[in-house]
């Protein structure tokens, strides 16, 4: 599993993979992709004000999160390692 969002502070702010879990399964691992789009805390914003889940595929979401100031968004997303 992946979670991809905007990692960094100020004029280094970038997109990219924040975290890599691994799993002995497809299922275990779809499971805590979707335990994660409710507890994930993102690194932006700092102090969140809900969050609306969207599943884009059968593997993947993406989670938007509005902040005091700004919107953020993160990804979910289980693969499979080649």
């Amino acid at each position: 599993m992946l979670i991809e969002e905007t990692i960094g502070r100020g004029e280094s702010q970038r997109w990219g993979v924040s975290e890599i879990r691994k799993f002995d399964t497809r299922d275990e691992a779809l499971a805590a992709a979707e335990q994660v789009t409710r507890d994930y805390q993102p690194q932006h914003p700092t102090f969140a004000k809900g969050r609306d889940v969207y599943q884009v595929g059968a593997d993947s979401w993406i989670v938007w999160v509005p902040g005091a100031t700004r919107e953020y968004h993160f990804r979910i997303s289980v693969g499979k390692q080649v």
